[in-house]
């Protein structure tokens, strides 16, 4: 026993052994501490964004002289901030796991948004239903206030919660409108011709974005963004107008950019054909409601053979419907001419793409980083985790977290890029105005608050 050190009045003191386990107790928190702050700081490295820019990005407000560079690091903290980051849900650790609950997560109670539903008559015959909400905030050809333009994934529609988890707070919070171009056939809407849609078809944005910008709202300034295939449809109709868009900017999230290498990609594994299945399920699924229209003599598509294996894999359906209908000479012709990264480079909008590393349906491969940095109106922000259009965080309640940068993009590039509807962006050269969109209002209606239960999605599935 050794002698108490600095007795007490009652002779009791602190015993010298009880200081060297008070010392060693202290130096193994310090040491669990310090452990725990490097191990926290490498994956706060690990799970920061990667920001791929041109070092000289274009100018965009001749006002003030600001680059998109210089906007994303005033403004979009959640791009080049602190808050550039990412914590995924600990029980969604993978891209897998944060795809599947993407897809089969329950989401119709949050991120709630009530449509307008008008389906607008195309030259060709066909029908597109597009979803305006706020409801009734249309009316105004005069309206200034910015809209949003969106394309969803594939099958998907305006009830897909990873949409409504950006349109919902951009409207609600920060006073914005927003119109859901649903592809022909989707989201309840009738398919009057057999002409449908693919992942390069730009036609009918291009239609509707004059629609909008010669019809019903001449003076309102647009953005667009796409998810998975929708992004494609956005990039790539973004680099075929070049200079002549009329967008103030863009965001496009999960964009698979190159059809070929994703084809390769989702067979060159297990997992991958399993997606792959899955797809063309939701594809098939598509068709059995506008079947009858399909069946028809002039119809260019082996109904048959379509539904002839259950197991059938993406690039079969492709061959059999996609090519068929787009006039393909191949499935591989397809992919490899209606991938929008052939047109990066001329793109002329400021562009954010987004995705993941771990994203199980699109290959990092195919991620154009260099089109990034020597194209300084594309932006492109790569994260470790997030899956295809995942990216929840939080532990019970998992929500989305990408919302944050986007709704920071568009706010930013709005208030920064003014856009005449005569001569266009600031930062294009002058052009002419676009002649009226050769389009009939067939119908207007209120379509309220659909969801992947309502019944005017009932028999489409949950696109990704």
């Amino acid at each position: 026993m050794f002698p108490p050190l600095f007795p007490d009045a009652d002779g009791v003191g602190l015993q010298l052994a009880d200081l060297h386990g008070f010392y060693l107790v202290l130096v193994v928190v310090v040491w669990v501490a310090v452990w725990v702050m490097m191990i926290r700081g490498r994956l706060a490295r690990l799970l920061r964004f990667q920001l791929f820019t041109h070092f000289h990005s274009v100018v965009v407000d001749r006002s003030s002289q600001e680059t998109i560079r210089t906007l994303i690091h005033k403004h979009c903290p959640s791009l080049a901030g602190n808050s550039a980051s990412f914590w995924p849900t600990p029980w969604l650790f993978s891209g897998h796991l944060q795809t599947i609950y993407s897809a089969f997560g329950d989401f119709s109670k949050i991120d709630q948004v009530e449509y307008e539903r008008r389906v607008i008559k195309v030259p060709d015959g066909g029908q597109i239903a597009l979803d305006f909400t706020p409801p009734h905030r249309f009316s105004n050809k005069t309206d200034p206030t910015p809209v949003l333009v969106v394309l969803h994934g594939l099958t998907g529609g305006s009830h897909e919660s990873y949409l409504r988890a950006v349109v919902a707070p951009l409207t609600k919070d920060h006073g914005w409108r927003a119109v859901v171009a649903n592809f022909r056939g989707c989201a309840g809407a009738e398919l009057t011709t057999t002409k449908l849609y693919n992942a390069g078809a730009t036609e009918d944005i291009r239609l509707i974005i004059q629609y909008l910008t010669t019809i019903l709202c001449p003076f309102t300034p647009l953005h667009a963004i796409g998810f998975s295939l929708g992004a494609n449809v956005v990039a790539k109709y973004l680099g075929e107008e070049a200079d002549r868009a009329l967008i103030r900017s863009a965001v496009v999230v999960g964009n698979p950019w190159d059809l070929y290498l994703g084809h390769c990609f989702l067979e060159s594994g297990f997992l991958g054909r399993i997606y792959s299945r899955a797809l063309a399920s939701n594809l098939r699924a598509l068709m059995t409601r506008h079947l009858k229209v399909f069946k028809t003599r002039s119809s260019p598509i082996d109904v048959h053979a379509l539904f002839a294996n259950g197991a059938q894999s993406l690039y079969e359906f492709d061959s059999i419907v996609t090519r068929a209908l787009g006039r393909f000479s191949s499935t591989e012709a397809y992919y490899k001419t209606q991938s929008s990264t052939l047109l990066a480079d001329a793109i002329r909008v400021p562009l954010l793409s987004i995705n993941a590393l771990d994203d199980p349906i699109v290959t990092p491969d195919a991620i154009p980083i260099e089109s990034a940095l020597e194209n300084p109106y594309l932006v492109m922000l790569v994260s470790r985790h997030g899956g295809h259009l995942g990216w929840f965080e939080g532990f019970w309640k998992p929500r989305r977290m990408i919302q944050r940068p986007i709704i920071e993009w568009f706010r930013a590039m709005n208030q920064a890029i003014q856009i005449d509807p005569v001569f266009g962006a600031s930062h294009d050269l002058p052009r002419l105005q676009s002649p009226a969109a050769d389009v009939e209002v067939l119908s207007v209606r209120k379509l309220g608050h659909p969801n992947d239960t309502s019944k005017e999605v009932s028999g489409t599935i949950q696109g990704l």
